[in-house]
């Protein structure tokens, strides 16, 4: 199974929202976790609100800092923003997201939808990835299996 970790800040948003959308959407080929470089105490009541738009419950996420273990299993390291200072760690994807706390809910919602569409993106190429990978060995067994019932044909 895949491990998909995505680091914000104070963990209490962008990254919380990423985590709920990519387990929401990938199947059991892979499971998203999220931490921060600084965490917060709590999650975002606003976040948690806006999410639970969408059909999500996020009441109880909590805020988890970053550490070496987080980071070792994690096969996928995605920064939310621009703002998150990666340290010790080299992240796969850096992703634009503006921290919205503090502000009106209308910025809380664009985010959570423009979270959600870039998570969806995400999965789209780790799946054709993860498909190609496979396609070969797919092909392959495909030929050998058409090459075993050519050669039963032909000794019939």
């Amino acid at each position: 199974m895949k491990r998909i970790l995505f680091i914000d800040l104070r963990n209490t948003v962008r990254s919380q929202m990423a985590e709920a959308w990519f387990n929401q959407f990938a199947d059991v080929w892979a499971k998203a976790y999220s931490c921060g470089t600084m965490p917060a105490a709590l999650i975002d009541p606003v976040a948690a609100r806006v999410m639970s738009e969408a059909g999500l419950d996020m009441r109880a996420a909590t805020p988890k800092p970053i550490n070496n273990a987080l980071l070792a299993q994690a096969d996928i390291v995605v920064m939310m923003g621009k703002d998150v200072h990666p340290g010790a760690f080299t992240p796969d994807y850096i992703w634009d997201f503006q921290d919205p706390t503090g502000k009106d809910v209308i910025h809380y919602r664009i985010q959570r939808d423009a979270i959600r569409q870039q998570v969806q993106e995400l999965i789209v190429e780790l799946q054709r990835l993860r498909f190609d990978s496979t396609r070969s060995d797919w092909i392959h067994r495909a030929l050998l299996q058409r090459e075993l019932m050519m050669q039963q044909m032909l000794c019939s």
